[in-house]
């Protein structure tokens, strides 16, 4: 059963949502621990927005879930306490349901800002981030293809990403409209990321001409200073190009406040700039402005919930592309839910698969070579076995337990079992082909998901 806990922008404020986010360390840690007997796979998502944790539990048994669940939660927040408070925020989501949500994500259509350009890099990072953690496996690798497939089919078939479809962007834009006219205004941009880049390059586009560039590495601060013809400063003189700016952007990955109020309010005061209006936009998660500058006289603090308005106003142009996105997300969806159905009848067959691979490959590679073997006996198998696929998957699809099939092969094609017991093969069919799925299954909290088993749904 796939499943995933999840808080987001839609029903926790960027200070609720800055609890539950985990620094590099703490998710190393969430990976060598979330795997269990019933967890076989995790992977994290974590953006400015959202921080959501998917898993594979090796059963259908709602108990099961629930209890895998709560155990999730707490290796994610390490105390009972902390994991109970993030259930009672996060949106859990079973199944089909799941799968739906997360390829929904890729594609743009669930972000804050409707058809937002940077969520699919940030799901590819992600997701490759838990693969080179090995907390992956077949199902989530198959599920982050699929969601990544179909966020770039929505950006190629679609015009979801058309204007403006980035924080950064938007960020931009409303600096823009709050000074009317960029060309005299400093603007500092601190972090040069994809967000940081992105807000440069677009308030470059509205007419700034003065922007000042920073980053951990002062390297990638001149390079896209170069690039953007700005300038570039070392860190350190944070707090003096802030007191001198207009506009101060903010996008790092820091784990705490770096613009902090009375560094701030002293630096202003020592350049005489006190009087001077200044906008502050925070795009980080954590934040990273200390929210004690909103005391200083003149100065206005633009953060991610603050965003939220504007950016609802800039999405019309692209609602109208959402129904195309729907149908590409339904169908890498259905095809997704497909696969997974299928695995019982794939288990079912490997044995017979390996028998006859192993026999075409022996009995190519006398006639022709080690080096056509392998390719050719592949292919003659595929095609030998294409209409027993095709009857096994019929068999799931009427709800059909696969335990005669599957032991039936083992028997005849396998007769030692070196890894797995003929009763872990049985137990394992059970719980991926649906037989062993309770009668029912009550329904969650009311931000709980419904609880719709993967391989029922068609």
């Amino acid at each position: 059963m796939l499943i995933s806990i999840a808080v987001d922008f839609r029903r926790a404020d960027v200070a609720t949502r800055e609890q539950f986010h985990l620094s590099e360390e703490r998710l190393t840690q969430l990976y060598r621990t979330a795997r269990t007997e019933v967890v076989t796979e995790a992977a994290l998502i974590a953006t400015c927005n959202r921080t959501e944790l998917y898993a594979w539990v090796e059963s259908d048994d709602i108990h099961e879930i629930d209890k895998a669940i709560q155990t999730l939660a707490r290796r994610w927040m390490r105390t009972r306490g902390n994991g109970d408070q993030l259930l009672r925020t996060a949106t859990r989501r079973y199944g089909a349901d799941a799968a739906r949500h997360v390829v929904r994500v890729a594609s743009g259509l669930e972000s804050q800002v409707l058809g937002d350009g940077q969520i699919l890099g940030q799901l590819r990072s992600a997701y490759k981030r838990a693969a080179k953690s090995g907390a992956t496996g077949p199902v989530l690798h198959r599920l982050f293809e699929t969601a990544l497939r179909a966020g770039k089919r929505v950006q190629t078939e679609t015009s979801l990403l058309a204007g403006r479809n980035s924080i950064g962007a938007e960020a931009a834009s409303i600096a823009h409209q709050r000074f009317g006219s960029l060309t005299n205004a400093r603007c500092l941009v601190v972090g040069c990321g994809k967000t940081g880049e992105r807000t440069a390059r677009q308030l470059i586009k509205l007419g700034a001409r003065d922007i000042v560039l920073m980053n951990r590495t002062l390297g990638r601060a001149e390079e896209l200073a170069a690039i953007l013809g700005g300038r570039a400063a070392p860190m350190e003189t944070m707090h003096v190009e802030a007191a001198m700016a207009d506009v101060v952007i903010v996008a790092t990955a820091s784990e705490s406040p770096i613009l902090l109020a009375d560094a701030l309010r002293k630096t202003r005061e020592a350049c005489g700039t006190s009087a001077y209006s200044l906008l502050l936009m925070d795009l980080s998660l954590p934040r990273n402005i200390d929210p004690a500058v909103l005391e200083l006289a003149g100065v206005t603090l633009v953060d991610l919930d603050t965003l939220h308005s504007p950016i609802l106003a800039a999405e019309e142009q692209r609602r109208n592309a959402v129904p195309e996105a729907e149908r590409v997300c339904d169908e890498e969806v259905h095809d997704f839910l497909d696969w997974v159905a299928t695995m019982p009848a794939r288990d079912a067959i490997k044995p017979l698969r390996d028998a006859l691979t192993e026999v075409a490959r022996r009995e190519v590679a006398f006639a022709a070579g080690d080096a056509v073997a392998e390719r050719t006996a592949t292919r003659i198998v595929a095609k030998l076995l294409a209409r027993p696929m095709a009857a096994l998957r019929k068999a799931v699809q009427r709800g059909e337990p696969l335990d005669a099939h599957t032991m039936m092969l083992f028997e005849m094609f396998a007769p030692t079992l070196p890894t797995e017991s003929r009763a872990s093969v049985r137990a394992r069919t059970r719980l991926t082909d649906g037989s062993a799925r309770p009668a029912s299954a009550a329904p969650a909290p009311t931000q709980t998901a419904r609880y719709v088993p993967v391989s029922a749904e068609r």
